[in-house]
């Protein structure tokens, strides 16, 4: 869960890139960097750990000059804060001085580290993005781009990436296509984003998505952008990929406002709302989210309903993300942190409460004690997803099969862990039918969504090994996310 972003022959590029990072907040709030190349080809870089207005003042933007820069914003799951985790990744590969931002995990990670490591390569970070280097680096081909396509070919996993040397950019995207890549125009030179909000904050037009297993590469002397399908299976290309989109990147990830894979994520939330108040109504006399990502889906179990939606909770939006928070007693104190019930009006309520997602649980329950604590006099939880019952090998920090709610209880269990009157998720098929509808192919579209975080089904080998070794209680995910 990190944001990547780069612009092309752009005034002072930086600006745009830091603009860029600022959309892009909500996918990481650890750490910010950026690099730029100088009107001189150098590439000027400054990161550090914290939000992007808080690493970047002005006079560091005016020590990043030139036309052309990358930036990324990151959300690290089990690589942990490190400063030589911090991107983007700088190295000078074949005499070429290049840098490196990347969102995503690398599945086969561990076995390429030890892989290096055992030819006597020496890895400075823990997250898997620096792997990638290293393998450019071993890599015999004697042109830049061949030695990046070699590296990809190598990794397996979810993984949308950006690389800026002194005359070229490239943009590539994993052959399932996990994670979001937008390109766009900024009047003569381009854009490459995790999402589209980031491209309406700069003014730049929105051009297509790059597709699964694709490499756009801009030659920054002519802005030529071209475009090849890099299968990573082989290395070699495949006139059709496959698809597995993260269908999290609609339900929670990405800023509402956002198009992602060609649908608005505001809408698609606001029709699984409306799905689940259709499959598992409920008795009540309001409904209210949790906020950000439950509202869309809230609004629209209320118009399907007919419960009229109001504000119970009000969220501090100081507070990063509880979703991933790795220490449980900081998840706890942080939920009161970050939300406040408005006694007003949830007392003596019948209360529907919609979430978009429950994975361990504890910050539900934490909600509904809250809710409680206010005076609702009855609450009933709805969920925007199926239960979470497998981990992500595929940049969310789901924790191991044990740690799960879902995993660990049947519904009525899990419904009296939380305090809930009643609980109801919304049903797989259902999650499906919904997302199906607006794609590009719908005949095949079920195969479209990566939804193994709900039924098990991986799409490769490292992922499926990991998930066993997990239910046997021995290894951890496969990967260090980026």
């Amino acid at each position: 869960m990190c944001g990547v972003f780069a612009v092309s022959d752009a005034d002072h590029a930086a600006r745009t890139v830091f603009l860029g990072l600022f959309a892009l907040q909500h996918r990481g709030q650890e750490s910010a960097g950026i690099t730029a190349v100088s009107p001189t080809g150098i590439l000027c870089t400054h990161k550090n750990d914290g939000l992007v207005a808080e690493v970047f003042k002005p006079e560091d933007l005016d020590r990043l000059p030139g036309r052309t820069a990358i930036g990324h914003v990151r959300y690290s799951t089990a690589g942990g804060v490190n400063e030589a985790n911090v991107q983007p990744l700088t190295a000078r590969i074949g005499g070429k001085p290049m840098a490196l931002a990347h969102n995503g995990n690398i599945v086969n990670a561990e076995e390429l580290r030890l892989e290096l490591e055992d030819a006597g390569t020496i890895l400075h970070g823990t997250a898997d993005t620096e792997i990638v280097l290293h393998l450019m680096a071993r890599s015999r081909k004697s042109d830049f781009e061949a030695r990046l396509c070699e590296a990809i070919s190598r990794i397996e996993g979810a993984f949308t990436s950006i690389v800026l040397t002194q005359d070229m950019l490239f943009g590539y995207v994993d052959r399932f296509g996990y994670r979001p890549l937008v390109l766009g125009q900024l009047d003569n030179g381009w854009i490459l984003a995790s999402e589209t909000c980031a491209l309406d904050l700069v003014g730049a037009r929105f051009v297509r998505d790059i597709r699964p297993g694709e490499l756009v590469s801009i030659d920054l002397a002519t802005q030529q952008c071209v475009s090849r399908i890099v299968d990573t299976a082989n290395g070699q290309p495949d006139a059709l990929p496959k698809r597995a989109r993260c269908v999290f990147e609609h339900i929670y990830f990405g800023r509402p406002d956002s198009r992602l894979w060609g649908m608005s994520s505001l809408i698609k939330r606001t029709q699984l709302g409306e799905a689940l108040a259709k499959d598992s109504p409920a008795e009540a006399d309001l409904v209210m989210a949790i906020p950000d990502s439950g509202v869309p889906i809230a609004m629209g179990y209320s118009a399907a309903s007919g419960i009229p939606y109001q504000i119970g909770l009000i969220r501090n939006h100081y507070v990063g993300r509880t979703f991933i928070e790795p220490a449980q007693i900081t998840r706890n104190f942080r939920v009161k942190l970050k939300l406040n019930p408005v006694r007003e009006i949830v007392a003596g309520k019948r209360l529907v409460v919609v979430d978009d997602s429950i994975v361990r649980g504890t910050t539900s329950k934490r909600i509904i004690e809250i809710l409680r604590e206010a005076g609702a006099k009855e609450v009933h939880v709805r969920v925007g997803s199926p239960q979470v019952k497998f981990p992500c090998y595929y940049g969310i920090d789901t924790p191991k099969r044990r740690e799960l709610l879902a995993q660990t209880m049947t519904l009525d269990e899990m419904r009296a862990y939380l305090g809930a009157d009643s609980l109801a998720f919304l049903n797989e098929s259902t999650l499906v039918k919904v997302m199906t509808t607006g794609l590009e192919c719908e005949k095949d579209a079920p195969s479209q969504w990566c939804i193994s975080c709900f039924n098990g089904r991986y799409q490769d080998r490292y992922a499926n090994q990991a998930v066993e070794d997990d239910i046997g209680g021995a290894a951890a995910a496969p990967g260090v996310n980026a």
